[in-house]
């Protein structure tokens, strides 16, 4: 098949493939970009607005001191869910912990 007759995307998933393959191969660098989307700091920043201590956190909000005591130290990171929870409980506080304890 001649390339007139390949639509746009077609051939930008061939050059995507092949540049993949020189990846693999070992011919080129890729560019990488690491991003911390929730950096301990503001972890920190977020309990320390809501609650005194991890452990009263736990109380307010049913995520385990023990979890954000490992946030904020860095030792493991928020999956998306956790950083959306967190986010969410930076702006709306009471509504989650009304939620957390709504049964």
């Amino acid at each position: 098949m001649t390339t007139e007759k390949r639509s746009e995307l077609g051939l930008a998933l061939e050059e995507g493939l092949r540049e993949a393959l020189a990846w693999k191969r070992g011919e080129i660098a890729l560019e990488v970009v690491n991003i911390d989307p929730m950096p301990v700091e503001r972890i920190r920043a977020i309990r320390r607005k809501v609650a005194r201590s991890a452990r009263q956190f736990e109380k307010r909000f049913g995520i385990p001191a023990a979890t954000m005591n490992n946030w904020e130290q860095g030792r493991r990171r928020p999956d998306p869910a956790g950083r959306l929870l967190l986010k969410v409980i930076e702006l709306h506080p009471e509504a989650v912990e009304q939620a957390a304890h709504a049964d």
